[in-house]
């Protein structure tokens, strides 16, 4: 008997720790800086929402809500992508939002260059936080 209570403990240890996973968006569902195409709303838009589902494990109902690209003072040329991505959590279902920098290398004007990303949201729990291998996996997917 205290052998199955084991397993069953290290079992639901283990599915603990596969649904506190961060749920990532599928390489071919992420939009590429390399080549962005026309509809500069919907890319953004896919950025924000792969951003988000990169930082957090639970968010649903995402939506844009306000985004702008700025130049830089940089002597080469930049710009910042400033995206605001409001999104509900997993359990409680209540509003959040997330603020993003996006920090690019203008190669032409349909080809950036991610160089990093600032996250910040008003959702402070302890747990979930991205980890920034996580961050820094999605910037190498955006410049594929």
């Amino acid at each position: 008997m205290s052998a199955s209570l084991r397993l069953g403990t290290m079992l639901l240890a283990v599915l603990s720790v596969l649904a506190a996973l961060p749920a990532r968006a599928a390489d071919d569902d992420l939009p590429s800086f390399r080549n962005r195409g026309d509809d500069e709303k919907k890319f953004v838009t896919e950025v924000g929402i792969a951003i988000v589902k990169t930082a957090r494990w639970g968010p649903t109902g995402h939506e844009l809500d306000s985004y702008k690209i700025e130049p830089t003072r940089a002597a080469e040329p930049r710009k910042d992508l400033h995206i605001v991505v409001s999104w509900k959590g997993g359990l409680k279902k209540k509003t959040f939002h997330s603020t993003i920098v996006v920090h690019v290398r203008v190669i032409s004007e349909k080809e950036w260059e991610v160089l990093s990303i600032d996250h910040d949201e008003d959702c402070k729990a302890w747990f979930g936080m991205p980890a920034q291998a996580n961050m820094l996996d999605l910037i190498k997917k955006f410049n594929r």
